[in-house]
């Protein structure tokens, strides 16, 4: 094991049986795993390569030391489960005479090499139509070699040929690839290579297995971790070597560090923030809800400085936050359920520094159930997400809607754009909509998320958090193919024109996935002559598409009038 106060190596095999033998544990200062497979993949590239892959550091300490001052501490994950897996937590009192060794840096490291050698990667497809506790939402993926990396030189940019892979089995058993793991199974490098030669692996293939092989086992004074080993008396001391070696560089984020500073002696902070996140995220199709976020939001929830610096986390804030934990939890548990009722979800949520003032008025006791007050959320995130108003000094949008919050009674007043009208953002941005608003919306936003949002209020009938709605484009989206179109004889600058206004709001509606699915490739006027419904219908225009010009522009002008009349445009703004 360790020795104390110097560098040393072990290899990673031992180190990662000291991981399976709950001897090297985790504080819950730590951050989540956040790597992404990718990031593991690149690592073995680095391991393979024999490039550095970073240093570690290890607390030193013992069961009496743990026991006495019963610190949070937890186990490292094995089986990853994208935003869903939590690592286990030890038991407050610890029983093995050995040594325990507390990661204070190299956590995301040895979690990815534990993950890829003994475990799996399971992640979350997210989308539209996809829910969390769907199995088929999810995939689970292990790490393999490709065995035709020396076969293939062909450059692709959007799929480069990878020596490291993380696949199903099923995409595994499709090509020709050796599962990593597998080569734990080999005492020794001889029997490994001989089992290569039997199987026909080319010689560049069993070289850098091999090497691999190798690189995990070195015992040699040149073992893959890389660690040098403090032995402070106390888990203060070490929780403030942490903090030291954390605040220089860029190894943890801001909110990384102010979550250190918020849990620190707060028993329960870690479970009560992981389980808030989880739950938040779990709502309808799904959040990415992130600690950034909640760490930035406690700031605008008890009044504080919405900058985050470590500064801004006061021992008065601290407590501030700890003390009304109860109401936070209940006000975003509200928040998310709702944004989800309403059909808010990660794939068409691009700010979500959006939501705060939302939360800050669940927080103070603000109720949003009826259907009036959802439309004005609606038109609230249309207004936020379509202007960008928090994109940019976004401090000073959560300053300036937290102020206008504090100026009503929550408890008695009804959530409603109007809240917002006196606002003046940096720019001279507002949250009063304009037809010159409405007009840049039309003429600009393609189908994406702030399409999506605004058609929210264009289908206020619609039952988004229960059936899965698609944006559909009214003329198919094939039939604008250049040699579709070329054949109306069209010019080259008209064919250009058309193919951009077919992803813009006067050519999009909402359908249920299923129908959307069903009309596909239908030309329009054959679709609403099957008997279909089709709102914000021109009259007396021709849904051929020869006419697709005059279609666009009456159906922008009934778009234009319904939002104009949702956003109460005064005439006077007109």
């Amino acid at each position: 094991m360790p020795s104390n106060n110097k560098y040393e190596d072990m290899s990673a095999i031992a180190a990662l049986k000291f991981i399976k033998d709950k001897n090297i544990l985790l504080p819950d200062i730590q951050r989540e795993y956040v790597w992404d497979i990718y990031e593991i993949e690149r690592l073995f590239d680095s391991i393979i390569d024999d490039y550095p892959i970073g240093s570690c550091i290890f607390w030193k300490t013992n069961k009496s030391t743990i026991n006495l001052e019963k610190p949070n501490l937890y186990y490292f994950l094995r089986e990853f489960k994208q935003g869903e897996s939590k690592n286990e937590k030890a038991p407050e009192v610890l029983t093995d005479e050995c040594g325990y060794y507390i990661v204070l840096d190299g956590q995301q490291r040895l979690t990815s090499m534990n993950i890829a050698l003994y475990g799996s990667y399971t992640y979350y497809k997210g989308g539209r139509g996809h829910n969390r506790s769907n199995p088929r939402s999810w995939t689970t993926k292990e790490l393999y070699y490709n065995l035709d990396f020396y076969n293939s030189k062909e450059e692709d940019d959007e799929n480069p040929n990878k020596k490291f892979c993380f696949l199903t089995s099923s995409e595994a058993n499709n090509g020709n690839y050796y599962k990593v793991k597998l080569l734990l199974a080999y005492d020794k490098l001889i029997d490994f290579i001989e089992f290569m030669i039997e199987e026909k692996f080319n010689k560049s293939c069993r070289d850098d297995l091999s090497k691999l092989y190798e690189r995990l086992h070195d015992t040699s004074g040149n073992g893959l971790v890389h660690y040098y080993c403090i032995a402070e008396k106390t888990y203060d001391d070490a929780l403030d070597i942490f903090v030291r070696v954390n605040s220089t560089g860029r190894k943890l984020s801001k909110s990384d560090l102010l979550f250190s500073t918020l849990i620190d002696g707060w028993k329960d902070g870690k479970g009560n923030i992981e389980n808030l996140l989880a739950t938040m995220n779990s709502k309808g199709d799904g959040f990415q809800f992130s600690r950034d976020y909640l760490m930035r939001l406690c700031l605008v929830l008890v009044d504080a400085n919405t900058n985050l610096k470590i500064n801004s986390l006061t021992r008065d804030i601290i407590q501030k936050i700890r003390d009304n934990w109860s109401i936070i939890n209940t006000a975003l548990d509200s928040m998310s359920s709702m944004l989800a009722e309403i059909g808010i979800c990660h794939e068409n949520l691009t700010s979500y520094n959006a939501t705060m003032p939302i939360a800050y008025y669940f927080f103070k006791g603000g109720i949003i159930k009826d259907a009036e007050s959802k439309k004005e959320v609606r038109k609230f995130l249309s207004v936020s997400l379509a202007k960008r108003l928090f994109g940019v000094a976004s401090n000073d949008a959560l300053n300036s809607t937290r102020n206008a919050l504090k100026e009503i009674d929550c408890k008695h007043t009804k959530f409603a754009l109007s809240l917002f009208s006196s606002i003046s953002l940096t720019g001279g941005r507002t949250f009063i909509v304009s037809t010159e608003d409405i007009d840049y919306w039309l003429d600009n936003y393609e189908k994406g998320a702030s399409t999506y949002v605004l058609l929210s209020l264009l289908y206020p009938n619609l039952k988004l958090s229960q059936v899965s709605f698609h944006q559909d484009h009214c003329h198919p989206f094939a039939g604008f193919e250049k040699k579709t179109i070329a054949s109306l004889g069209l010019s080259e600058e008209k064919i250009s024109e058309w193919q951009r206004k077919r992803n813009l709001l006067p050519n999009l509606q909402f359908l249920e996935g299923s129908e959307n699915e069903s009309k596909n490739k239908t030309p329009l006027k054959e679709w609403v002559e099957e008997g279909n419904d089709f709102q914000y219908h021109p009259e007396g225009i021709s849904l051929e598409l020869i006419d697709f010009d005059s279609f666009f522009e009456e159906r922008r002008k009934l778009i234009r009038s319904k939002l104009i009349e949702v956003f109460e445009v005064p005439a006077n703004v007109e």
